[in-house]
């Protein structure tokens, strides 16, 4: 009986060690998150204004009218927006930015994250690849393997760009935010 007595009190004190063991690393992990978010935000907010920059050069100010959308201006008139459209790829969902100019056109997109194969779907990054949606409009076909290039061996990752693309077009035409 002794035996079973003292099993027993050798688990409750493993089992109080694991869970102070867990609890500190818990915390410490919770912690390092409180310093690092606020930093990890803006360094992302800057990489996003940037974007904006480059995808609508001519803007002078943007506008940010939903937490997925921008409007470019110059001199007061807007002269664009910026969508930022999120399809599912292979890996997961990639997000892009989509600039549309006023005449209803893609004036350019950039992907800012996915996950996809390294080798095979990050070549949607390629200047090569991305050019090909510039000038689209609404009523052009957009359509992997047929009216764009696709990345051999990432179909699902092309498609996906390819819709994001058009889903921005969409919002523009209607002028959804």
């Amino acid at each position: 009986m002794a035996d079973k007595s003292k099993n027993l009190n050798e688990y409750l004190r493993l089992g109080l060690f694991l869970f102070v063991i867990s609890a500190v690393a818990a915390g410490l992990l919770a912690g390092v998150y409180l310093v690092t978010a606020p930093k990890i935000s803006a360094q992302k907010a800057q990489e996003t204004r940037q974007a904006l920059t480059q995808l609508l050069p001519a803007a002078q100010t943007f506008n940010q009218l939903t937490t997925s959308t921008w409007s470019g201006s110059k001199e007061g008139s807007e002269i664009g927006r910026i969508y930022l459209e999120k399809p599912m790829g292979y890996s997961g969902p990639i997000e892009i930015l989509v600039a549309i100019e006023s005449r209803m056109r893609v004036a350019g997109v950039k992907i800012l994250s996915m996950a996809e194969t390294p080798g095979l779907g990050t070549k949607v990054l390629s200047p090569q690849f991305l050019q090909q949606f510039i000038g689209k409009s609404g009523k052009d076909p957009i359509n992997p393997k047929e009216d764009i290039d696709a990345i051999t061996g990432a179909t699902i990752t092309s498609r996906a760009v390819c819709k994001g693309v058009k889903s921005a077009l969409e919002k523009y035409s209607s002028k959804q935010p």
